[in-house]
């Protein structure tokens, strides 16, 4: 370890942990993805080619031999189009899952009757999809590589991690996301009961030829053959010329056009409002419990390696022999492990950062310093991990990550003007 870090308290189990050093921090860093897995790519070539298909789709035009109605279909494809737009860049796992059922839609509905502009657009979008679920596919084999590198390099060398008060990790998005999940399973039953409703009221009513008389942005005026004139809502007002003869059902207190069906589109609509974050704060929140609980209750791999937070509150990792700090290798969140449970439970809950010690005295040495420290858990995009590393007061401290694992892109480096060289010793 470098003279000029801030060492790891004597007797701490720093003892026997084999070191983390340059060679091996860059053959695990060689392991990431490369630059073209990266999610903004997948996400801008799925939006552009989601627009181009919607712009180029046919219109649909309402008649009783086609009416018009609730498309299912249709809002489970617009729903998982809009989801991998976020699930690209923050959950690989959903995409592999998302992106492939997507594609099969889209070729099973739009390709068969679509013109040959529209067909290409859809085959657009297809390829898309393959390429983003390609590049969740390389993101998550890439962890895997990761992971067996730090195995490797820790060799047979397995730390437990103490932490106080019960698992807690991703309770909150879980919890948020089952109620999200449950606003989205009542709107589509409701929905598809106001669909019914309207079946049956359909199979009682009287069907009326009428004369279009008028219209305006949202129904009809129209004049039946023995005079009578009516008002009908129409969701397409504009196709419906004036003059020409449509067909109207009636009931008791009841009137629609044939062509024109019930459309469940508002329960459509907050059905995905409440089922994407639903799902994604589900998704995340299981992911965040897993890795909290492997990181708790098994051995993991530990390495010694240097440390320092920035002016942001973020800890940026390097490898042991990097005495000056020149190559952050990854950045995470992190925040003391506190020995009263209900100060962990807290601590979950809000999601916050506790700051140290106030004294200006000791900001150089607890905030900005390169520190030495013991890494619990191998580090990958998105992982959970512990530090054993030296508090403001000279002990022994545990911190852990509250917040996913990120990868630095070149030239990036800890918030504010910091280095080794300008803190001293």
């Amino acid at each position: 370890m470098s003279k000029t870090s801030v060492p790891i308290p004597s007797g701490s189990v720093s003892e026997g942990v084999p070191a983390w050093l340059s060679v091996d921090a860059a053959a695990w860093a060689g392991a990431r993805p490369g630059s073209w897995a990266r999610p903004f790519w997948p996400v801008l070539a799925l939006l552009a080619t989601v627009v181009a298909a919607i712009a180029l789709e046919p219109v649909p035009v309402c008649s009783e031999a086609v009416p018009c109605g609730p498309d299912w279909i249709g809002m489970v494809q617009m729903g998982l189009a809009v989801g991998l737009l976020y699930w690209f860049a923050r959950l690989p796992e959903l995409t592999l899952v998302a992106a492939p059922v997507l594609a099969v839609i889209v070729a099973w509905e739009e390709l068969p009757s679509a013109g040959w502009a529209s067909r290409a657009a859809n085959l657009a979008v297809i390829a898309a999809l393959g390429f983003g679920w390609t590049a969740a596919w390389a993101r998550l084999g890439a962890r895997q590589r990761q992971r067996r590198l730090i195995e490797r390099t820790a060799r047979a060398e397995l730390r437990r991690v103490e932490l106080a008060g019960p698992l807690t990790r991703g309770a909150i998005p879980i919890s948020a996301g089952l109620v999200l999940c449950a606003v989205a399973v009542g709107a589509l039953v409701l929905g598809s009961r106001a669909v019914h409703v309207d079946e049956r009221q359909a199979a009682r009513a009287t069907r009326t030829e009428v004369e279009v008389t008028g219209r305006t942005d949202v129904s009809l005026r129209v004049r039946t053959d023995d005079g009578r004139r009516a008002t009908v809502d129409a969701l397409f007002p504009e196709d419906y010329r004036l003059g020409t003869t449509v067909a109207v059902l009636e009931g008791e207190g009841w009137r629609r056009l044939v062509a024109e069906p019930y459309d469940a589109f508002g329960w459509q609509l907050l059905a995905l409002a409440g089922g994407l974050p639903g799902l994604s704060l589900l998704t995340t929140g299981c992911l965040a419990r897993r890795r909290g609980a492997a990181l708790r209750y098994g051995p993991v791999p530990a390495l010694q390696v240097l440390e320092r937070l920035d002016h942001e509150g973020r800890t940026w990792v390097y490898a042991a022999d990097d005495a000056v700090g020149s190559t952050p290798l990854f950045a995470c969140t992190c925040v003391p492990v506190f020995t009263d449970a209900d100060e962990c439970e807290e601590l979950d809950a809000e999601n916050d950062v506790v700051q140290g010690n106030d004294d200006i005295d000791n900001v150089p040495i607890t905030r900005t310093r390169l520190r030495e420290a013991v890494m619990l858990g191998a580090p990958y995009e998105g992982a959970e991990l512990a530090f054993i590393t030296s508090g403001a007061d000279g002990t022994s401290e545990v911190t852990r990550t509250i917040g996913p694992v990120r990868m630095p892109r070149p030239g990036e480096g800890p918030a504010g003007d910091v280095s080794a060289d300008s803190m001293g010793a």
